[in-house]
């Protein structure tokens, strides 16, 4: 009897458990994987776009880790950097067959069998025709998946840039693992094939709970690596040098240094301490001292002259600034007063006394110069006229 019921258990638990694989199975058949959303969205884009029939044949997804992206491309076919959310470029890739039939259909209307021979250089050109309909087949595919992660994996991307060679591309996608999308592609009913690479970064995994070392160093700690080119840049160090004087010295004087001599250091001063570049140059100015015994530098702001403006006389009422007084305290002449006669500019009491400043006049040019005496009287050789 007990070993009826351990059969009955076994047997029990096999129908179980093909019941839930057939439901998982179903489940999975019915439900929109990104798989299935970049097949609908390959077909939409083609079809709503450019009026060509494609409809992909494979499609193949791996995951790849950043530093292995160079060889996943291929130097001949047009490769694109994709603008993503966050600052997190995404790449696409498309062979010369998928590019040169979509120029087709874009120009000519109709996509023609391949003739063979070695395929062009891709240009400028073909990244801004094929760039609609990346695009296009990205946003029509992000909205389709039901898993979120996925939906997150694709969606926000669009075209950036076109890139001349793998390795430019893969140093500009930094994130640790990508998603590899590998989609061969029919066109226009078997006319031609083509084949289109999509790499997506993976999406940031959640942070780690808890207290985070901030002393450790970035290599060690996933948490503080740096995302970008720039901030890798950031943690870089760079030697800032101090200097309390500088010396100018003939080469042959450098030159001649020995062993125990002394440079005059007369400009030395602890408050015109300057930062130096590595290149020599000044980047600021600071004062030189210690804080609990360690050497430390003040940083000082720069003196800049200020400029004082000059403004309008129409301008004056509204800023609620006077009228500008002469020197002789005579007020200001206005309106047509400034067209006043000479001699009454000349009776103005500001004018100093010119009495004692020798006589100029104007000589005819055969006559000698009128400065001769005074090029005599500095040693200067005398000036002949003409």
């Amino acid at each position: 009897m007990a070993q009826g019921q351990e059969r009955s258990d076994i047997g029990g638990g096999s129908v179980l458990r093909r019941k839930t694989d057939s439901g998982r199975a179903l489940h999975q058949a019915r439900a929109m994987t990104l798989a299935k959303a970049l097949r609908l969205g390959l077909a939409k884009t083609g079809d709503d776009l450019m009026g060509l029939t494609l409809a992909a044949l494979s499609i193949r997804v791996e995951e790849v880790a950043g530093d292995a992206l160079e060889t996943c491309f291929d130097g001949e076919y047009l490769l694109m950097l994709l603008d993503g959310p966050g600052g997190r470029p995404a790449a696409a890739a498309l062979d010369p067959q998928l590019v040169g039939a979509l120029i087709q259909q874009e120009t000519m209307g109709q996509v023609l069998p391949d003739l063979g021979g070695p395929p062009r250089a891709m240009t400028n050109t073909d990244a801004a025709v094929t760039a609609p309909f990346v695009d296009g087949m990205i946003s029509r595919a992000a909205c389709l998946p039901d898993d979120a992660q996925e939906r997150q994996l694709i969606e926000g991307h669009r075209f950036g840039s076109r890139v001349d060679t793998p390795r430019l591309l893969s140093l500009a996608l930094e994130e640790p693992r990508y998603r590899m999308i590998r989609i061969a592609v029919d066109i226009a009913g078997g006319v031609r094939q083509g084949h289109m690479l999509l790499c997506l970064p993976l999406p940031e995994e959640a942070p780690v709970t808890g207290t985070v070392d901030t002393t450790s160093d970035a290599g060690s700690n996933p948490a503080a690596r740096p995302r970008t080119l720039g901030d890798g840049a950031l943690l870089l160090n760079v030697d800032l040098t101090v200097a309390l004087a500088r010396l100018r010295l003939p080469l042959a004087r450098l030159s001649a240094l020995r062993v125990g001599e002394l440079l005059p250091l007369d400009s030395a001063r602890f408050d015109l301490a300057e930062v130096l570049s590595p290149a020599g140059g000044r980047l600021v100015r600071g004062v030189l001292g210690q804080i609990d015994g360690c050497r430390a530098l003040r940083i000082v702001p720069e003196e800049t002259g200020g400029v004082v403006p000059h403004r309008r006389a129409t301008d004056r009422e509204a800023a609620g600034q006077p009228d500008p007084v002469p020197l002789g305290g005579a007020p200001a002449p206005q309106g047509d007063a400034l067209w006043e006669s000479s001699d009454t500019l000349a009776e103005a009491s500001v004018m100093p006394d010119l009495s004692d400043l020798p006589e100029l006049t104007l000589t005819d040019p055969e006559d000698p110069l009128p400065f001769d005496g005074l090029a005599e009287a500095q040693g200067l050789p005398e000036r002949k006229a003409g």
